[in-house]
């Protein structure tokens, strides 16, 4: 909803700035509290969000700032002749008879209001839409609201004539239902009363509760009274009745005796002309707080933007206080969630590495010890030519590769028996992927990490700046170096648990056996990435190295002796004896990987040679195991744990820019209470 035109200046920059901040609080903060919940925000259950979706927003939805100013009191006080007379034009039916208003009348200026709907969100208490005035007979009955139109009325000012909430009918007083709304959203008040009711109890607690009970609206009293009365006499009267309007003890003094929301004072006196509607009424400054101006020049003069802070304080800084609150919440629980992200990495990570020992052994060799002896200086294929040994180190390598294997696993007795790799690697698949199932199930997410790991720095964070010790990361100490994370399951993902119970476990097993063949051996494309590591390997050593190369061409019994055991562990790898330890790259938070090269006891290796033969094997595991690594992780991502994928990719994550949007947003509505 747009008004026609806008108003220049900072005080109405100021209050685009607040609507700005307001609307971001509205819409992005709930977005991101349900998000990182799981579920949509009931206002219901956060009285800021009603108070500034009700109170607050409606007020403020436009670029031109308007204030509304109702016209109230209790019947045949004349606040449709007062309406009339700021009009300059009869908009309301003026008597004797109280109750004549039976309907809600809003008068503005053509440029404000431009039409029905316009009105209607003016109006947002009301439950019915406005249709436009035709006569003053109009408020004579029951019906819709009315607007009307006067050039006279200020542009920044909508006025608005209320029904008596004192007419009584049947026992009840009838307006009251209907005067109430319209009191809770206007931003000032005419209080207009007479000498007969100034006193009156039930008028003055119904308009406490509706003016001063709703944040204390600002309030210019109109009295008539008699003109044999003093103007000493018209103020006292006039502090009992703002006294009782904000609920000030009697015996709390107040600078010039008025609470501050007290603008003006006006006195206008009997006249049977005016009660008639032949001729206006003259309404006299007093006292003063009032600076002798006249009602329209106060009115003229009112600073919207100041006045509507001050209308919304209480619900600025219940909004304020209550909002932060739900961003320190949706924050705290966007870094929960994070941290189960990481944890849930480690987990796949870890439970594919335990899937991932049934190691293409001979091929890794064969075609390792290829591409070296292919690299090789002409002088030393030649020394390998003339003794005959090229084709059998190929085929001994593989022989000899899968003997030490055998024995290494503890079969040497079984000689006739292969291990089938792609067997065994679709046992360790399943049953990787059923312990990560029940991992998942679990109220907590555990995972083994080094001391040092980035993740328990993460965590430590997520302790120190958690308010909710229940829901904090557990560090256990396991043993030297080794800890394990108990990380609780987010709320997000304990919705998703049922998901992952009813997956078809049958259908599950069906893909991962399906993929099996194509993880069973060496990638097609490895070679050629081998081919660079072992060029890069080649332009590192050195010439000592290179003449170690030469006396390793003569020693036909040296690479097929080599075989390769697959082994994780985490701690620090022992004293090299039996094999060479070669650390593989960690990745997605698997930590100390190691592959051992095993070799006879009888064999006496030197540091260098030891060396040597841990760079040439060290590339075949690191690329074999990343390539593999990814793609059981993403095998598990879209089988076991595709619920809870899909479900955290609907989270964002804690550097989201609509947390700085909200934050900043929370930090200048705080500035400016």
């Amino acid at each position: 909803m747009q008004a026609s035109f806008q108003i220049s200046g900072s005080r109405d920059h100021e209050f685009a700035q607040l609507r700005r901040d307001l609307k971001a609080v509205h819409t992005l903060l709930p977005q991101l509290w349900s998000a990182v919940n799981g579920k949509p925000v009931e206002p219901a259950s956060f009285p800021w969000l009603q108070r500034l979706e009700h109170n607050v927003l409606p007020a403020l939805d436009f670029d031109l700032p308007v204030l509304l100013v109702a016209i109230c009191g209790g019947g045949s006080t004349g606040k449709s002749t007062l309406l009339n007379t700021l009009a300059q034009r009869k908009i309301s039916e003026v008597g004797f008879k109280a109750g004549l208003t039976r309907r809600v009348l809003l008068c503005g200026h053509p440029d404000v209001l431009e039409g029905a709907e316009l009105t209607g969100a003016l109006l947002h208490h009301l439950p019915e839409a406005p249709v436009a005035w035709r006569s003053p007979d109009d408020a004579l009955t029951g019906g819709p609201p009315l607007f009307a139109l006067s050039d006279t009325i200020p542009r920044h000012l909508l006025l608005i004539d209320t029904p008596d909430f004192d007419t009584g009918e049947g026992g009840r007083l009838i307006n009251r239902a209907k005067a109430e709304p319209i009191l809770r959203t206007s931003e000032v008040m005419v209080y207009v009363f007479t000498n007969a009711v100034y006193n009156n109890l039930s008028n003055t607690l119904f308009m406490a509760e509706t003016v001063g009970g709703i944040g204390g609206r600002d309030v210019i009293l109109v009295y008539r009274i008699s003109r044999a009365a003093p103007d000493e006499e018209v103020l006292e009267h006039c502090r009992v009745v703002s006294r009782r309007l904000y609920k000030v003890p009697t015996d709390e003094e107040l600078p010039g005796g008025f609470p501050p929301q007290v603008l003006g004072i006006y006195r206008t006196h009997e006249s049977d002309r005016v009660a008639h509607g032949r001729a206006k009424p003259r309404l006299i400054p007093v006292g003063e707080i009032t600076g002798g101006k006249s009602i329209e020049d106060l009115l003229h003069s009112l600073n919207v933007a100041e006045i509507k802070r001050r209308v919304f304080a209480a619900d600025l800084r219940e909004i304020h206080n209550d909002a932060n609150e739900m961003l320190r919440q949706a924050h705290s629980e966007a870094r929960a969630i994070e941290i189960y992200r990481q944890t849930l990495q480690y987990a796949m990570a870890q439970d594919a590495a335990e899937a991932l020992q049934a190691f293409p052994i001979q091929e890794a060799i064969g075609l390792t010890i290829k591409l070296f002896l292919e690299t090789s200086p002409a002088h030393v294929k030649v020394l390998r030519w003339f003794g005959g040994t090229v084709s059998y180190l190929v085929r001994g390598a593989i022989r000899a590769g899968q003997a030490v294997y055998r024995w290494t696993r503890g079969d040497a007795a079984d000689q006739a028996s292969e291990p089938d790799v792609e067997e065994k690697l679709t046992h360790d698949l399943l049953a990787a992927a059923n312990g990560l199932r029940n991992r998942l199930m679990d109220d907590q997410l555990i995972v083994r990490v080094p001391v040092g790991d980035p993740l328990v720095g993460e965590v430590r964070r997520t302790q120190a700046e958690s308010g909710s010790p229940k829901r904090e990361p557990l560090i256990e100490t396991v043993e030297p170096g080794t800890l394990n994370l108990h990380v609780p399951v987010p709320d997000i993902i304990m919705q998703r648990q049922g998901d992952i119970l009813e997956q078809d476990w049958e259908r599950i097993a069906g893909v991962i056996r399906s993929v099996v063949p194509s993880l069973a051996g060496l990638p097609l494309d490895i070679e050629a990435e081998l081919r660079g590591l072992i060029a890069q390997l080649r332009g590192k050593m050195s010439w000592q190295e290179k003449a170690l190369e030469t006396v390793f061409a003569l020693l036909p019994s040296l690479p097929p002796l080599l075989a390769v055991a697959y082994v994780l562990v985490t701690k620090t790898p022992p004293p090299v004896g039996t094999g060479l330890w070669i650390r593989v790259r960690a990745l997605f938070g698997v930590n100390d990987l190691w592959a051992l090269v095993s070799l006879p006891p009888s064999l006496d290796l030197s540091n260098a040679e030891r060396k040597q033969l841990e760079d040439l094997i060290a590339p075949v595991f690191q690329l074999w195991f990343e390539r593999r690594l990814k793609a059981v992780i993403r095998l598990f991502e879209h089988t076991i744990c595709k619920p809870i994928i899909g479900a955290l990719a609907q989270v964002p994550d804690s550097v989201d820019s609509r947390f700085d949007a909200v934050e900043s947003a929370l930090m200048r509505l705080g500035d400016n209470r």
